[in-house]
C-alpha cells in the first residue's frame, strides 16, 4: 500500500490526474482480502473522486464525494496514510464549501507528513505542487477519453466464457 500511496499523492500533486489516484489506490485497497469501504484508504480515493467531479462542474458528484470521504477518515484515529488528518479534514471542508455553492475547483496540495513528501520526492524526484489546473484534456475528461479497449475485451471474454457454462 505504501508504494501506491506514493504513486497517488504524486500524481495527484504533481499531475492532478484524478481518475488515475482513484484507480491506483482502489486497486491497491482491493488487494487486501479484507477490504471494507470504511478503510481509511477510502476517504482518499473519495476526495480523488470529488476533485475529479469538481473539476469538471459536477457538483452534486463533488459534494457526495467529499462528504462520503470526511465520513470516512473521521472514523479512524491514526490512518497510516502519510497525511496530516486534521490539515486534511480542513481541505476536505475548504472544497465541500466551493461545491456546495458551485464556485469553481482549484488545484489543492494534499497534506502529506514530512516522511510521506520525503518518500515521494525520492522515488519521483520531479515531484512538485503544481498550482495551475492542468489544461491537459485527457485527464480532465479521462473518463471520457481513454482506451477503454483492454476494458472491453476483458468484459466480452467474461460474457463468452458465461455461454459457455451454461451450454
Amino acid at each position: 500500500m505504501q508504494a501506491a500511496l506514493q504513486q497517488f499523492y504524486y500524481f495527484f500533486n504533481t499531475q492532478q490526474h484524478y481518475f488515475l489516484c482513484h484507480d491506483i489506490l482502489e486497486e491497491a485497497w482491493k488487494e487486501n482480502p479484507s477490504y471494507s469501504k470504511e478503510d481509511a484508504v477510502v476517504s482518499l480515493i473519495l476526495f480523488a473522486t470529488g476533485c475529479y467531479h469538481h473539476r469538471r462542474n459536477n457538483f452534486k458528484g463533488a459534494r457526495k464525494s467529499f462528504n462520503k470521504a470526511k465520513r470516512v477518515i473521521q472514523q479512524h484515529q491514526h490512518p497510516q496514510l502519510g497525511l496530516h488528518i486534521d490539515h486534511y479534514i480542513r481541505l476536505i471542508d475548504q472544497l465541500l464549501e466551493l461545491a456546495e455553492e458551485a464556485k469553481p475547483f482549484i488545484p489543492v496540495e494534499l497534506p502529506m507528513t514530512e516522511e510521506m513528501k520525503q518518500q515521494v520526492i525520492e522515488r519521483y524526484p520531479d515531484y512538485q505542487f503544481t498550482k495551475v489546473m492542468t489544461e491537459d484534456r485527457y485527464i480532465i475528461d479521462h473518463h471520457l477519453l481513454r482506451d477503454r479497449r483492454a476494458v472491453l475485451e476483458a468484459r466480452l471474454q467474461a460474457l463468452n466464457n458465461k455461454h459457455k457454462n451454461h451450454r
